[in-house]
């Protein structure tokens, strides 16, 4: 099933991204308001708090969200967009939706990783039937049959990774704005209409809520909005191979503007497994928790983050600006990519080694 590409006016492109912003600022605020302000819900924000470990409101995704989905709306029907784009829009707010029923239910009810996992698979194969598919890798491999798996591997996977990265204030919102930063400016170079337009709108979205996430934070996500935030960037990368753009560039760009969350993940994965415990199990061995324990303050250590994302994010305009580099330079850009993760890899543990040995040190003095 294709998703079809109708135009969208280039000045949409600026006011959606400003009345998002304002849209999430004025939302965000508001709830932040509502929990302070009204008695009746002191007694169970405190105990979900608690329930939580973190003295700070969740559902920080609801203003989120609903910034996102009243811009895109408002503008269709304020008829400043092609009226073509109903069905992608239909299909956004529906999967969009049901990810963050999910995400409230869990930060309510706290319900299994099995069920949450489950759940998610589920809303990611009905969005593989309406359309959001990946039919071909380049344009020598035709998928067929394995095109759902590898479809909702993605959706499940990425949704998870943002999820999971969501452990300090300001990571996941920042992460998610430097990859919509990104998106937005190579979609807009390679016109990719409804792809750019959506990582424009997300990004004045999740800017106005960063103003309150950033350290220390008035507000969190919760998995109110990072599910449904994991699952908006999944589509959005997804939305040029469901309109058949088959090259290589849309297959990776999305990897490495989302590097930092996907390597936390798949290292998390494996990590577990190995230790014989749960893949769905939780650790405080992240790469947040794991620079929070070398003595970086939040602030530094989200910074640290931030800063390497950007750099593969710099690095990825290259290829993208000049696509006919693609063919000869993508095994070449794999290459620097694992050096420049090994790097990181084992700087991080020589870090982690010298502390240890400082402690031991320490103790023995």
């Amino acid at each position: 099933m294709n998703i079809e590409s109708p135009l969208i006016p280039g000045s949409m492109y600026f006011w959606g991204s400003v009345v998002s912003l304002v849209a999430a600022f004025v939302l965000t605020l508001t709830l932040i308001l509502i929990f302070s302000k009204v008695s009746i819900l002191a007694r169970p924000l405190n105990k979900l708090m608690i329930a939580m470990g973190k003295p700070v409101i969740p559902f920080g995704g609801i203003p989120v969200i609903l910034s996102f989905l009243l811009v895109l709306w408002f503008f269709y029907f304020a008829e400043w967009i092609n009226q073509e784009n109903l069905h992608l829009f239909q299909k956004i707010t529906l999967g969009v939706g049901m990810m963050t029923a999910l995400g409230i239910y869990d930060d309510i009810y706290h319900c299994s990783p099995r069920i949450k996992f489950l759940w998610q698979i589920i809303i990611a194969i009905i969005l593989f039937l309406a359309g959001f598919q990946i039919d071909r890798i380049g344009d020598v491999i035709d998928l067929g049959s394995f095109s759902i798996l590898l479809t909702v591997f993605w959706i499940v996977g990425i949704t998870n990774s943002i999820n999971l990265v969501d452990g300090m204030d300001g990571l996941a919102s920042g992460l998610i704005l430097l990859s919509c930063v990104t998106l937005s400016f190579i979609y807009l170079e390679r016109n990719m209409v409804e792809a750019s337009f959506l990582a424009v709108i997300l990004t004045g979205s999740v800017f106005g809520f960063l103003f309150f996430n950033f350290p220390p934070a008035k507000i969190i996500l919760g998995d109110t909005g990072s599910l449904p935030l994991g699952l908006l960037i999944s589509l959005i990368t997804l939305l040029p191979l469901s309109q058949k753009h088959t090259d290589e560039i849309y297959y990776l760009i999305p990897i490495i503007t989302l590097l930092i969350p996907i390597l936390d993940t798949t290292f998390a994965f494996f990590r577990r497994l190995l230790k014989g415990t749960s893949p769905f199990s939780k650790d405080a061995q992240h790469f947040h928790h794991r620079l929070a324990k070398l003595g970086f303050s939040q602030l530094k250590t989200i910074t640290i983050l931030f800063i390497i994302c950007f750099y593969f994010n710099l690095t990825a305009l290259l290829p993208a600006h000049t696509i006919n580099l693609i063919p000869n330079f993508i095994p070449i850009y794999f290459i620097f990519v694992i050096g420049n993760i090994a790097v990181f890899l084992y700087l991080l543990k020589r870090l982690e080694k010298k502390k240890q040995e400082k402690y031991h040190g320490d103790l023995f003095e």
